[in-house]
């Protein structure tokens, strides 16, 4: 004969109710890892990356080649390490800027009449308006000469704004590279304003050898 007082289906109750806390906690655990591991938010700060970018927006970077890849080369190999094309952030001189990778290590880079030579062919870059030009900044302010070839050396990355006449970079004497322990992460969302979230995809460009 069965029990008149029904006992079971509260300890039922109570088991799932602290499976579902167990559950919370477990995802909350691995969510709060992966922000402070692996994810970076920043915010946009002035024009320099526009169209691509506009002022204020809040982006999450991913940390992956920043944590690992001293310690896991292969990365690099698996198409993980930072590459041209690349939205950047990364610390200059106590504030955070936001630019995209222009040439990596070992790269030789030049200007030629506003377009930009990297490896002896010319970059047709997707993400810029069409018909913009490429200038150096002016004399005293400028890195280098037109037409003047630099490597970049080893451990470092070249990196220009997309809103090119109105971005401080590479291009500029105190700037210059970027040194790698100085890069935060890759751009890769933005969260806000929501009408724009999404993922933000890679730079595409086209190389012509003339």
């Amino acid at each position: 004969m069965s029990n008149p007082f029904v006992y079971e289906p509260i300890e039922k109750k109570r088991n799932i109710f602290m499976d579902v806390f167990q559950a919370l906690v477990i995802a909350l655990t691995i969510n709060v890892v992966i922000y402070f591991l692996f994810l970076i938010p920043s915010q946009v700060d002035g024009p320099s990356m526009l169209p691509t970018l506009e002022n204020s927006e809040l982006l999450f970077a991913n940390k992956i080649p920043t944590w690992f890849y001293s310690n896991i080369p292969q990365l690099k190999s698996m198409n993980m390490d930072y590459k041209r094309g690349d939205i950047i952030i990364f610390d200059y001189q106590n504030i955070v800027l936001v630019k995209r990778i222009i040439a990596c290590e070992g790269d030789e880079i030049y200007f030629s009449n506003g377009d930009v030579y990297v490896n002896d062919k010319k970059l047709t870059e997707e993400y810029l308006p069409a018909g913009l030009q490429t200038q150096l900044p002016n004399r005293g302010l400028r890195y280098f000469e037109e037409g003047e070839r630099i490597i970049v050396p080893a451990g470092d990355f070249f990196v220009m704004g997309d809103n090119r006449p109105n971005s401080k970079d590479s291009r500029f004497s105190d700037v210059r590279f970027v040194d790698r322990n100085n890069i935060k992460g890759i751009v890769f969302f933005r969260f806000w304003p929501l009408s724009k979230l999404g993922v933000i995809q890679e730079g595409v460009y086209i190389e012509t050898v003339e």
